[in-house]
């Protein structure tokens, strides 16, 4: 047993540390912010359209975009002509975000005025509300939008449907208003921007939780969804494939809402608010990371998502290219979904190329051929003309691939082609006349901030077989000044694949994946199976050995196959480069799921001019940062879990009046059995899911080493805010009596006095602190409520103390005066004068032990005089001289303050404009001021029997709280409530037992 609990006192430490050393490092993957910044050509002009809805909601706007006009715009009075598109911004989002996106759009048409296409931006003000972390503002919000999208409609004489640009929790309003079927109708298209869709990022209250449950089952009534399942794989095709329209005319609805395109984008590692994994949804149809859209390629932070210029381009590039020009020179979206799909694609996963064409070539120019396997051909100067090369098909059988790259080559130009070659008699060359253009195969892969590299990875033997006249590729390289060329390289695939495992998170040290490549290499796939959670995290080093010329540059795709639009590039200029390359995924595996058969692939693009050494290791860094990225939302209710385990253990347990231990608050802390209900809930929830008789618990397939780090980091806080806590007692309990007295504006006569009828009656103060969580908000009166538990468990700790060092200081004045004392007295009168001391002194103390049993050994002078059972129980802390329970109370009741903070910043704000917001913690705020003001009135705890049955209770609410609670974080307020009922019921009903018992007998 001794082992074990040392086991558990490590395994502790070493979880605290390693979720502080993940803090310390979550900044590891985050790459330096490459965004340019937007511009406006005029001043940002804001002209507010007025409504009906604008009485219902005085605090929100509706606000048209224009820039430069001296004149105000009255959109209601001026005939418009562009196609409308909505901002909606998020979580303390300001409508005056829109400026970057709206800038964008005027430049653009201004650049292409022959066009005739411009936009319409509206933006909306939110007031800039916190939605993100109170539910009661979406519902509200989403009423708003509606009413927008409805007048802006009215704006126009002809029906153009509107198109939603969403960031952050805006995204989330905008796909939550396709449940109205009447809205639906307006709508064309909607793009999120860093949006957690499908889950919110905390569920901090029952009314975010219900809005989120309740898109989503009208969603999958009304649209088609798509999941992965075991057969997924996105990384064997060029891009996403649309959503199926499978079961579309089972529902009245189903045309209408799929024929809605959806669009979620997310920011990558620098988003450090928004992970990725919560930025796609089932109901899209298409979702790309900032990184992998062309023209963007690079990570953008949770704010930068809407100022972003290369973003801003790219999205107002697709709304132009769905826009179409009607006859009376208004512009509106495209109705056809397959187009706009079309584009979206080319806009956001892959580049538009031009479709497959032919061209025919004049036979007299000088003709190249090569047959060598590795070329690497380029000229300094530039070319004067155009300059051809041919490169045979004809090749031994194993060499099945060619990967082949152009050197500073517009990505307009046409480059790469297929052909059949005939011989010039005369001068023994090969030429072509006419060839296939292969540009649609080319990739254009991001280069850092250099223009991105155009590569193309071919397959000889599936040429051969679909154009069976083909003899050779054709490369086409156009004049110009500045250096071009191309490298070439032909391979067996064989020897090009790097098979590996994910190594188990105890093995250390790097692996070799290939010792050295070969001079001339231009492509190396790694299959990587077993990565499966987004904790899990590999570095892998691409280290140089040698180079001809001192710059490199490589690039690094990574392909996940059950995650469809989380294509992730990486550029690598230097082995030091910062931040690394790491390797992760950013949602879990599907149930099922074969890694083996399909696993992740990273695709390394070298430089040619290099040799270089390939190796891995499992980074603990990185692995612990994502930890603490992805899951620090479950330390709330593992925090509760161990407060309650805490509970249940001093409950059990009381301490000696007037010994040391009784002046330790923390009492009951440093323990481990908590451990137990994490493993045993892990077990209960295969149970619970077979038997099908409970409620489904949360939906967590992860490993358990995240729940072991997150449980002992909480243990580790639950000791830390104790002592805190108890130091807070100590030395700040008058700061905090006089900031009291500062805000409630009363005198100190007064306040000591109510102070003293609430701590003889704390009943009164319950009733007093209800009355404000039904006449304000539920936060208020917990703040009261805790401010007031505080002073009463401080004022008794101090009177506690100070009599405790008194008892100590007359013990010592008895000990030196019985020294003194002539050395005939005897040793039965000295202990008769010490006895007489401790009945004088109020609290009893081990120090009066000491002396009435000095030839006792020290385990035996450390015990209490216990004469009788009753007096036994006298001796014991109870009450609130029982300050280690009180501190735990105070922790759980702190808790609910913390979780009930969002609802009462939104009542605070709510009180400017007449607005009544729900609460959704004041029923367990009654609850909960209800019990602690009974068993303060009870003097509770007191030592009474049917502790077991409150111990089982404590455990069950333990272990709910990481069956239930994890990610639905506001059942913690039930959880809480509910603990601080049971022990109310049990004290009241015992102490009504033993009373009533006397007068039945």
């Amino acid at each position: 047993m001794i082992v074990f609990r040392n086991c558990a006192v490590l395994l502790v430490i070493a979880s605290i540390c390693s979720f502080l050393y993940g803090i310390a490092h979550i900044h590891l993957e985050v790459e330096p912010n490459a965004c340019r910044m937007t511009y406006m050509f005029g001043e940002p002009r804001f002209a507010r359209v007025r409504f009906n809805a604008n009485k219902l909601f005085p605090n929100y706007g509706l606000y048209y975009y224009y820039e430069g006009m001296r004149q105000p715009l009255d959109p209601l009075k001026t005939r418009m002509t562009g196609a409308p598109v909505i901002f909606v911004p998020g979580n303390a989002g300001s409508y005056k975000q829109v400026r970057s996106l709206a800038s964008v759009a005027l430049r653009k048409a201004g650049e292409h005025p022959n066009t005739g296409k411009h936009l319409d931006y509206y933006t909306i003000d939110y007031d800039e509300e916190l939605s993100a972390l109170y539910g009661g503002y979406m519902y509200h919000q989403q009423s708003f939008l509606k009413h927008c999208i409805r007048t802006i409609a009215s704006l126009y004489s002809q029906p153009s449907p509107v198109v939603l640009i969403g960031h952050s929790m805006g995204g989330k309003l905008a796909q939550s208003v396709l449940t109205d079927a009447e809205i639906s109708q307006h709508i064309n298209a909607i793009i999120s921007i860093s949006t957690p869709l499908d889950h919110p990022v905390l569920n901090l209250d029952a009314h975010l939780g219900r809005f989120y449950s309740e898109t989503h089952e009208q969603l999958s009534r009304t649209r088609t969804a798509t999941q992965p399942s075991i057969m997924t794989n996105v990384c064997q095709s060029l891009h996403q494939k649309p959503l199926s329209e499978q079961s579309m005319a089972n529902q009245d609805l189903s045309a209408k809402l799929d024929n809605v395109l959806l669009i979620s984008t997310g920011g990558g590692n620098r988003d450090l608010l928004v992970q990725a994994g919560l930025t796609t949804s089932q109901f899209n149809d298409l979702h790309a990371m900032t990184s992998a859209i062309p023209r963007v390629s690079l990570s953008c932070d949770h704010l930068s998502a809407v100022w972003c210029l290369q973003f801003m381009q790219v999205i107002n590039g697709f709304l132009f290219s769905i826009s179409q020009r009607r006859d009376d020179g208004s512009v509106v979206f495209s109705n056809n979904k397959h187009r706009n799909m079309q584009s979206a694609l080319g806009h956001f996963v892959k580049s538009p190329t031009r479709q497959q064409s032919f061209i025919k070539i004049p036979t007299h120019n000088n003709w190249h051929e090569e047959r060598s396997l590795v070329i690497n051909k380029f000229f300094t100067n530039g070319l004067k003309s155009h300059y051809y090369e041919l490169i045979g098909l004809g090749r031994q059988p194993r060499y099945k691939k060619l990967a082949i790259e152009a050197l500073n080559i517009d990505g307009d130009e046409n480059w790469l082609f297929g052909c059949e070659s005939y011989r010039n008699i005369e001068t023994g060359q090969n030429y072509c006349h006419k060839a296939t253009s292969l540009t649609h195969l080319v990739q254009r892969l991001p280069n850092a901030d250099q223009d991105p590299r155009s590569v193309a990875i071919l397959d000889l033997h599936n040429l051969r077989k679909t154009y069976e006249k083909w003899t050779h590729l054709l490369v086409r390289l156009p004049p110009g000044s500045q250096r071009t060329g191309y490298n070439l390289d032909i391979y067996d695939p064989k020897d090009r694949i790097l098979d590996i495992r994910m190594p188990r998170w105890y093995a250390s040290g790097r692996r070799v994946a290939i010792n050295e490549t070969l001079q001339g290499t231009i492509h190396y796939r790694m299959r990587i199976a077993d990565l499966v959670e987004p904790y899990q995290s590999l570095r892998v080093y691409i280290d140089p050995q040698n180079c001809l010329q001192p710059k490199y540059r490589i690039t690094v795709r990574l392909c996940v196959p059950w995650a469809a639009g989380f294509e992730r590039y990486h550029t690598l200029t230097s082995p030091d480069q910062k931040p690394g390359l790491y390797i992760n995924v950013p949602v879990v595996m599907p149930r099922h799921y074969n890694t083996t058969l399909n696993p992740v692939l990273l695709d390394l693009y070298l430089d040619p001019i290099c040799r270089y050494r390939i190796s891995y290791e499992y980074s603990y860094a990185d692995a612990l940062s994502r930890i603490v990225l992805e899951f620090y939302g479950w330390m709330p209710a593992h925090f509760v879990c161990v407060l309650l385990i805490v509970l249940r253990n001093q409950l059990d347990k009381f301490q000696v009046a007037g010994s040391f231990q009784s002046l330790k608050p923390y009492i009951g802390y440093l323990q481990y059995t908590s451990l137990y209900v994490v493993t045993g809930c892990r077990l209960f929830k295969k149970l619970v899911l077979n038997m099908k008789m409970l409620p489904i618990p949360e939906q967590l397939d992860y490993s358990i080493n995240i729940s072991i780090i997150i449980h002992c980091t909480a243990i580790g806080l639950s000791v830390m805010t104790a002592l805190a806590l108890w130091f807070c007692l100590t030395t700040y309990g008058n700061a905090i009596h006089r900031l009291a007295l500062r805000l409630t504006r009363l005198s100190s006569s007064g306040s000591n006095i109510m102070l003293s009828i609430m701590t003889h009656l704390p009943i009164t103060y319950g009733i007093l602190t209800i009355s404000v969580a039904l006449g304000a908000c539920s936060g208020l009166a917990l703040f009261l409520a805790f401010v007031f538990y505080f002073l009463m468990v401080s004022n008794a700790y101090k009177d506690y103390l100070e009599d405790y060092l008194w008892q100590k200081a007359a013990n010592i004045v008895h000990m030196a005066t019985g020294i003194g004392k002539n050395s005939k007295t005897t040793k039965g009168n000295q202990s008769t004068a010490v006895a007489n001391a401790m009945d004088q002194s109020p609290v009893p103390s081990d120090d009066d032990e000491q002396s009435q049993n000095q030839g006792q050994d020290e385990q035996h002078e450390q015990k209490p005089l216990q004469p009788n059972k009753d007096q036994a129980e006298e001796e014991l802390c109870v009450g609130l001289q029982n300050f280690s329970f009180h501190v735990t109370l105070l922790l759980l009741l702190l808790t609910l303050l913390l979780l009930s903070v969002p609802a009462s910043l939104a009542w605070l704000r709510s009180r400017r404009h007449g607005i009544i917001l729900p609460d959704p913690a004041l029923h367990t705020t009654i609850v909960s001021i209800s019990s602690i003001s009974l068993l303060l009135q009870l003097r509770s705890p007191q030592k009474l029997p049917g502790y077991w049955i409150l111990s089982v209770l404590l455990y069950l609410c333990a272990g709910t709280t990481l069956l239930y609670c994890q990610i639905a974080i506001y059942r913690l307020n039930y959880i809480i409530a509910g603990a601080f009922a049971v022990i109310a019921i049990h004290q009241a009903l015992q102490r009504l037992y033993h009373k009533l018992r006397p007068a039945a007998t």
